[in-house]
């Protein structure tokens, strides 16, 4: 691809798929971060407010925010960790990739990787050659998550033929791909990255897809840097993996009209609380005469109206039990769709439960995160395979048998799994050390150093057969 078609290539993607997923990506962002005071009444569809109760309209349309979906991330982003990666071999020893994995810090940033996917739907990661040391014959393998607002990857449909090579396009690998970080965007294809700058940022843009962005001579080509991978270097994360063409949604979008319906119901049972939530006294006919009559009755909850005939009455209180048990009831929908423990969601009525109930709670959740397992994971090893392929390990590149192994998060005490894992060994005569990685809380690490110390311990010192 020369200057000009990296130029024209980068104006037709901000103007196409880009254009089309922006307002999209842009609304489940806005749906997870807390309310401004004037998002918060747009959000709640409240338009007229009267003068005299704007300002405590405001302060509680601002508090009743319930937001659920922060807490449906966490609940499943905090389960996915990666903590080796096995030879497809019957050794089951750690593949030789899983350097790179360590040497860009994969264990911190996996998490950003993963979020991001279950949140859009979709991320990615960038697989790059780097020099080790300046050592050119040595090259390193660099690795760096993109979020789906910043890059857009353009695929082809697998039984499309690819002139280029005369064979099928692989959909595994994106056709080219663009990532935008303000005026500077960096586009990917299968020779090299190019880089290039927008020279002008007029004042009154919209954004992206305005015409003063997209003006042909708006666009300055500054390098390309030949890359030598073979392959557009950039890695798909899909929370789920669907034959029906490309569009994913994550586990944020399908709950955003159940979150809206929980914001609302909290907005009117706090309107309600603030202004009946208690009985109320009014007085018609009397007004007071002084600031210290008027503080008196403010404290009474008394109203006060201007009339001929003085009377005395009282209004009831309104009854929020309708809308706790809305709201409820709402939260109880929510953790449903997502599949999310109630118990974590707060959901009332759970208590005192046996363990066995516990865990028929938790079992939406695990057959949930197992399969965001089985997607994320294929993708993690299409990952470290471009590792071992940019470095020169053929073997490792090769080896598809090779899998990600995930920490388990089950919600299962220490002691239950200990005991099944010493029945499994003495029942089923398996060697304890082949066990030793599904201990809770064991990483790689400290089962290498249990094996060591095992190794150790097992060697005979040469003595001889007879003292001299």
């Amino acid at each position: 691809m020369n200057k000009l078609q990296a130029v024209e290539a980068a104006r037709n993607l901000l103007q196409g798929p880009r254009a089309f997923e922006a307002p999209r990506l842009d609304a489940i962002d806005v749906a997870m971060r807390p309310w401004s005071e004037g998002f918060a009444l747009q959000s709640l569809g409240v338009t007229n407010v009267g003068q005299g109760v704007k300002d405590s309209i405001i302060r509680m349309a601002r508090k009743s925010q319930t937001n659920f979906l922060p807490l449906i991330l966490d609940i499943f982003g905090q389960g996915l960790k990666v903590d080796n990666y096995l030879a497809g071999d019957s050794s089951g020893s750690t593949a030789a990739p899983w350097t790179w994995w360590q040497r860009n810090r994969m264990d911190a940033r996996q998490t950003g990787i993963h979020r991001t996917a279950l949140q859009y739907g979709v991320s990615y990661a960038t697989v790059l050659p780097s020099l080790t040391a300046g050592d050119v014959s040595n090259p390193a393998a660099s690795i760096r998550g993109v979020s789906p607002r910043q890059m857009t990857a353009l695929y082809g449909e697998p039984l499309e033929w690819d002139p280029r090579h005369g064979g099928p396009v692989d959909d595994d690998w994106p056709i080219m791909a663009l990532e935008q970080k303000g005026p500077m965007i960096r586009l990917y294809d299968e020779q090299a990255v190019h880089f290039i700058g927008v020279k002008h940022v007029p004042q009154s843009a919209l954004g992206w897809t305005d015409p003063s962005y997209l003006a042909v001579g708006n666009f300055e080509y500054i390098e390309g840097r030949n890359h030598g991978v073979g392959v557009c270097p950039v890695v798909r994360y899909q929370d789920r993996m669907l034959l029906d063409g490309e569009e994913t949604f994550g586990i944020i979008e399908p709950l955003l009209s159940i979150q809206g319906r929980i914001d609302e119901t909290v907005f009117a049972m706090m309107v309600a609380q603030y202004f009946s939530a208690f009985k109320l006294r009014y007085i018609t006919g009397w007004v007071p005469q002084s600031e210290a009559d008027a503080l008196r009755m403010s404290a009474k909850d008394t109203w006060t109206f201007g009339s001929k005939d003085v009377k005395v009455g009282e209004l009831d209180a309104t009854d929020l039990k309708n809308y706790i048990e809305s709201e409820g009831s709402a939260i109880r929908d929510l953790s449903a769709i997502a599949q999310a423990p109630p118990q974590s969601m707060g959901a009332s009525g759970i208590a005192n439960l046996s363990e066995a109930a516990l865990a028929g709670l938790e079992a939406g959740r695990g057959r949930k995160s197992g399969e965001l397992e089985t997607s994320l994971g294929e993708s993690h090893e299409q990952l470290l395979r471009t590792c071992a392929h940019i470095t020169g390990d053929v073997a490792s590149a090769t080896d598809f048998a090779s899998e990600v192994k995930w920490a388990d998060a089950t919600a299962r005490s220490f002691a239950q799994t200990v005991d099944g894992l010493g029945k499994i060994a003495t029942m089923l005569e398996i060697p304890p050390e082949a066990l030793w990685p599904d201990i809770p809380g064991w990483s790689k690490t400290k089962v290498d150093r249990a094996m060591e110390m095992q190794r150790e311990r097992n060697e005979v010192p040469d003595v001889p057969a007879f003292p001299e």
